[in-house]
């Protein structure tokens, strides 16, 4: 396939930039694209895969909020083709947060068609998901339109 380019932080950089998509350095070989209801981080570290993560703002802080955020967790991960869900503990192991991610095999590279694609399905994935588990659960989400970064 013609037009194969490793992926590298400054392509994603540059793909980011082309879309007016606002961004951050996050380490190295990571950019994160803050939302209003969610981070979204772009790891280029591992030059075999390249990884879109959407890390939500809600938080659960109860038993009964986990077992909700469980729920949403497994049913996406048994009825959707993507995102891949899971649930993330705190550092204190008494709150959780909820984390979805994509992944395309790069080893290589890919071209800018194959790039812009997985961006834009990626992010539709994982924004579709977190926009379901804030209607299930309503009572997780504490921020508002207004927040936006």
């Amino acid at each position: 396939m013609s037009g194969l380019t490793p992926v590298s932080v400054e392509r994603i950089r540059s793909m980011l930039s082309r879309n007016e998509v606002n961004f951050g350095e996050y380490g190295k070989s990571e950019l994160a694209v803050p939302t209003t209801n969610a981070i979204y981080f772009w790891n280029t570290s591992n030059p075999q895969i390249l990884q879109l993560r959407g890390q939500w703002r809600g938080i659960a802080r109860t038993d009964a909020e986990f077992a909700g955020l469980a729920e949403e967790v497994s049913h996406c991960n048994t009825t959707r083709t993507g995102p891949k869900a899971f649930l993330a503990p705190f550092e204190d192991g008494s709150r959780y947060g909820l984390i979805a991610e994509c992944n395309i095999v790069a080893i290589s590279g890919l071209t800018e068609r194959q790039l812009v694609s997985f961006f834009e399905t990626s992010m539709s994935m994982i924004m579709g998901f977190l926009h379901d588990v804030e209607t299930s659960l309503p009572d997780l989400v504490t921020w508002n339109e207004e927040d936006r970064p």
